[in-house]
Order: structure tokens, then C-alpha cells, then sequence
């Protein structure tokens, strides 16, 4: 039986977001190859509590589990400035006249606990979860005999370009991901452009899910659109975007559900819009939904709400965005444009266009099923993981 330690600083099981739906599929398949997990998170960064760490023990998702604090209670300020923030400071800026222009997660405390675990447990793999936090196995004596595998979820200079001296940030971030034996990239742009400048193994993981349960069609569907969103500032801008410059152009009589903490960002009411800010099982309302939207005017990645909703053979409409990360570029499900008369268009041809709709539903679940589908996923994960 092989065993890895799993370091995720998220909670997976708060499925609100596609990192952590991405590292709770990752965590399925190790658990469906009989791996020993040993699971280990951040507990302010994936913003734990008892209940949540009980949960995720009850879950079964881990043998054993790991939620370590990165800085110590501030009850005793002596303690917390001397042993703590004074020491870290230097730690996390050993760059300080030379900056990194990168993202540096790991705290002293945090890596002195991580190197703990590993000098008490054997492992064949150590898998971590952003190049944030790769610094947890540079240096690492004890990490020396396990193979190291780093699943990047996204460009992260990209990211930043705005913020940082983009060819420093690139060049950490590339150093970052050469120091595992594999890396995994969640899109084709990522696998080209790391595989570019990196000399490891560097694997195309793309985004994996389960074929929806009890997919039926369903007459008398409730919403025409399904908008799925999160909060941060690319769907922030997007919904913006849309509701001030396509909503406008479309029928009263077209139906929106908006689910997701996006909905704290829109000041727009109508009847003819249905607000959920949380949906524990998305699968009912996906059915109940003839189109997807997905308007992203930036950003970077694969957008797990495009593959869920091809999981549900639903046509989606986007800009250019929209189809980063997707392995087909055209006859996917999608239509694209960046124009918001054409963007509208698109969403009317769908819910017009009988042939048309049945055309891109089509080519949608082909799509996942080729691509994305959860079992034909595992099978290319298994000669990464050399499982016969």
C-alpha cells in the first residue's frame, strides 16, 4: 500500500470554490487506489474550526489529520513577538532587499511542524497544493526519499502581473515547481508553458468530476440560465459586465438563477432573477437549467463551473475566458464572444434554436465525457502514480 501526505491549506469539504472541489477530487482518487492519506492543512488559512475538523475526520477522506496552526496565540505577546514574529519575519523576507516578487505562505512554525510529521512518518509521495506553498519540501532532509508531486491549480504570475516585476515573479514561480519530480497542470496553457522552462516531469491533470447521478431530461425546465459564481475580482468584473451590458439587451421573459457569493456584489432586482447564495447540491438546479453562463473578462485557469456544467450536457455561453483551460478549443459546448450584442445573441440562439441547442448540448457532454469525465481521469492519474 502506498502512502502520501496530502497538504491542501483549504478545506476541501467547503466545496464553494474549484481549488477545493479540485483537491477533494484528488483526495478521491487516492482513497479509490487504496492509498494512506495523511492530510495536512493551515488552520487560519483554510479558516478551521472543531466542527469542520471533525467533519473532515468523519468524512473518511484521510487516515490521519493534520491542521496545524502557522502562528501561535498572540495571549502571551512576548512570546508571540520574540519566538514567533520576529524570527518569521526574517524567514519569510530573506529577500528583503531583493524581494521575491512572489507569494510566500509558509511560516517558520509552519514548516518546523510540516518537517515534524515527515521525520516521523515514511511516505512515497508528498503532494502539495500551490507554489505558494512549495517551500515546505525545499531543504527538507526528510522529504529526500518520497517522490514530490505539486498540483500548481493556476498560473500564479499571471495572476499577480498587475502587482509584481513579472519576469522575477515567473522566474520563482518556475523555480518553485522545478523543485518536485512531477507537477501537475490543470490546463494545456499551463503544461505548455511549464514544460517550457521546467525540467521535471510536468503532466496534464485536467479537472475531473463525476458523471451527474440520475441525469434526465427534465420538460418544464424552471430557469433558462444558470449563472454559478464565486466572490473574488474576476467574477466581480464579469457579473458587472454582464448585467450592465447584456442583461439590458435580453427578454423580461428570460429566466436567471445566480448562485454563489457572487450574489453579495449585485444591487440589480427583478423578478425574472433567482438569487441563491449557497447550494449545498448544485446538481438540481443544473437540471433544471437549459443554458450555462460563464462571462470572465479575466483570470486564469480552467473554470470548474464551465466543466460542471458540460458534466450536465448544458450549452454555455462566455467570452474568451470562458474556454481557457479546455482541451478543445471549438465544438465543445461553447459559444464565445467578447461583444455583449453577440454575447446576448448567442444566449437567444440557444434558447430559440431548437437544432442549434440540441447541437451544443451534444457537443458539450462529448466534451466532458472525452475530457473530464472522473474514471478516464483516474486512468491517466494512474501512470503518474505507476499503479498497474
Amino acid at each position: 500500500m502506498s502512502r502520501v501526505l496530502f497538504f491542501m491549506p483549504d478545506n476541501p469539504l467547503k466545496k464553494n470554490a474549484g481549488n477545493r472541489t479540485r483537491a477533494l477530487s484528488m483526495l478521491s482518487y487516492f482513497k479509490s487506489r487504496d492509498f494512506e492519506i495523511d492530510f495536512v492543512s493551515e488552520y487560519f488559512t483554510g479558516q478551521w474550526n472543531e466542527t469542520d475538523i471533525k467533519a473532515f475526520e468523519q468524512a473518511g477522506l484521510a487516515n490521519n489529520t493534520y491542521v496545524i496552526k502557522k502562528k501561535p496565540s498572540k495571549k502571551n505577546i512576548f512570546y508571540y513577538l520574540l519566538f514567533y514574529k520576529l524570527p518569521n519575519f526574517f524567514y519569510q523576507n530573506k529577500a528583503w532587499f531583493f524581494p521575491l516578487q512572489f507569494p510566500e505562505l509558509v511560516t517558520l512554525r509552519f514548516k518546523r511542524a510540516f518537517k515534524k510529521i515527515l521525520k516521523n512518518n515514511d511516505y512515497d509521495y508528498i503532494f502539495i497544493n500551490y507554489a505558494s506553498w512549495a517551500t515546505l519540501v525545499e531543504n527538507n532532509r526528510f522529504a529526500k526519499n518520497a517522490i514530490k508531486v505539486i498540483d500548481t491549480h493556476d498560473f500564479i504570475t499571471a495572476q499577480l502581473q498587475k502587482k509584481v516585476n513579472i519576469g522575477q515573479a515567473f522566474k520563482e514561480e518556475i523555480r518553485r515547481i522545478s523543485l518536485f519530480d512531477i507537477a501537475l497542470a490543470i490546463s494545456v496553457e499551463e503544461q505548455y508553458i511549464f514544460s517550457q522552462f521546467c525540467k521535471n516531469k510536468i503532466v496534464l491533470a485536467p479537472m475531473m468530476l463525476d458523471k451527474p447521478q440520475n441525469l434526465h431530461d427534465i420538460n418544464e425546465k424552471s430557469f433558462d440560465l444558470i449563472y454559478v459564481a464565486s466572490d473574488n475580482v474576476h467574477n466581480q468584473k464579469a457579473a458587472k459586465w454582464f448585467f450592465k451590458d447584456v442583461y439590458p439587451l435580453l427578454p423580461t421573459s428570460v429566466q436567471i438563477c445566480v448562485i454563489g457569493q457572487i450574489n453579495e456584489h449585485l444591487s440589480i432586482k427583478a423578478p425574472n432573477i433567482v438569487s441563491v447564495n449557497f447550494a449545498e447540491d448544485l446538481s438540481i438546479y443544473y437540471q433544471n437549467a437549459k443554458v450555462s453562463l460563464c462571462p470572465m473578462l479575466t483570470g486564469t485557469g480552467t473554470k470548474i463551473k464551465v466543466v460542471e456544467a458540460l458534466s450536465y450536457g448544458l450549452p454555455i455561453v462566455c467570452n474568451a475566458r470562458g474556454i481557457d483551460g479546455l482541451i478543445n478549443k471549438t465544438d465543445n459546448g461553447c459559444l464565445v464572444s467578447d461583444d455583449p450584442v453577440e454575447f446576448g445573441n448567442n444566449i437567444m440562439k440557444l434558447l430559440t434554436d431548437e437544432s442549434e441547442y440540441k447541437k451544443q448540448a451534444e457537443n458539450a457532454f462529448a466534451a466532458f465525457s472525452i475530457n473530464y469525465e472522473k474514471e478516464r481521469c483516474y486512468k491517466n492519474l494512474d501512470t503518474v502514480f505507476e499503479i498497474v
